[in-house]
């Protein structure tokens, strides 16, 4: 029996649909939530995040574990071409667990381990014109040397903390970028973007982190 272009259409549809939902679910299993941080870290991290965090694996690298701060500090502040004005230069974002060594943003080797991630906004100099899309980054640091989240980094001690996860000059980065719906992976022209809600002054914050990122220059 020979079908219309009208059925044959539908049934095209419903087969680009199925594969799509498919793909986004697959996607979306490549993050799985997980309990609490490892017992070992300082009791100073383990009580200023989540006891429940997020299992990730960023195409081949190695999977990363995160836990986010129990209570960002937001505000609101103009700050032109940020994608999170309301977070503050150095404020504690969460921590993150890399089981194997892992690249950042620069294509710098970051070695397994445990380290903090603090926000930063890129400076606005020539050294840093058009290294990325967006001016927003977390910082890692080690963190056995950044056991206290309320502590206020100048600009210049946080790059230097951060800079021990290389053992080079410069620090552990890496970039921000717009968030999809919290607990998701999604694939983006810049790379893959962690999305996650993390809990806040306002209720909570949607963060995108783009492991996979790398910088254009």
């Amino acid at each position: 029996m020979v079908m219309t272009c009208a059925r044959v259409f539908r049934i095209a549809l419903g087969v680009v649909a199925g594969v799509t939902l498919m793909c986004a679910a697959v996607l979306a299993q490549e993050m799985e939530r997980t309990g609490a941080p490892p017992a070992t870290i300082p009791e100073t991290l383990r009580q200023a995040v989540e006891m429940k965090g997020y299992r990730a694996a960023v195409d081949k690298s190695p999977a990363a574990e995160f836990w986010f701060s129990k209570d960002l500090a937001t505000a609101k502040k103009d700050v032109p071409g940020a994608l999170y004005p309301e977070l503050s230069n150095g404020e504690f974002v969460g921590i993150v667990q890399f089981a194997q060594a892992f690249r950042d943003f620069r294509g710098q080797t970051v070695p397994a381990g445990l380290y903090t991630l603090r926000y930063q906004l890129l400076p606005q100099d020539g050294n840093h014109l058009g290294v990325a899309p967006n001016p927003d980054f977390l910082l890692a640091t080690p963190a056995a040397a950044d056991a206290h989240p309320d502590e206020d980094y100048p600009y210049k001690k946080l790059v230097a903390l951060s800079a021990k996860s290389t053992g080079g000059s410069h620090p552990a980065v890496f970039a921000l970028d717009n968030a999809s719906q919290p607990g998701t992976v999604t694939k983006t022209e810049a790379g893959t973007v962690l999305s996650v809600a993390v809990p806040s002054a306002s209720g909570s914050e949607k963060i995108g982190i783009c492991l996979s990122c790398a910088a254009s220059q």
